[in-house]
């Protein structure tokens, strides 16, 4: 349970600092986009466990990659949620971003010992 509220933290200050250090990822304060990843992060424990169980088996076909495209498409979503507090310049900047996320996700999976999400 502890590691479940440390990856939700993750996910909601992955977001504010992708805005802060990535050029494509602009926010237009802090805590309009702490609420990004707050939304990013009900997103995450809500709708991405359905999703990736519904896309299993193109998960095996693609070797994984489909789960990228589904994690960047739900930052996407995230972002197009609230208008105006986080702009990506592109799909890829939400690819970038999710790929921290998950980063962050996994180094405290590391920590909190849980192997798997």
């Amino acid at each position: 349970m502890l590691g479940a509220i440390f990856r939700f933290g993750a996910t909601v200050a992955a977001v504010p600092l992708c805005a802060q250090y990535m050029a494509g990822v602009h926010a237009s304060d802090w805590t309009r986009a702490a609420l990004i990843g707050a939304i990013l992060g009900v997103l995450y424990i809500v709708l991405r466990p359905l999703l990736r169980l519904l896309l299993t088996v193109v998960g095996w076909l693609t070797l994984g990659l489909i789960y990228v495209v589904l994690d960047a498409w739900l930052v996407w979503t995230a972002v197009g949620m609230t208008e105006g507090a986080v702009a990506l310049d592109n799909f890829w900047w939400a690819v970038a971003v999710a790929l921290v996320v998950n980063a962050a996700r996994t180094v405290i999976n590391a920590l909190t010992g849980k192997l798997r999400e």
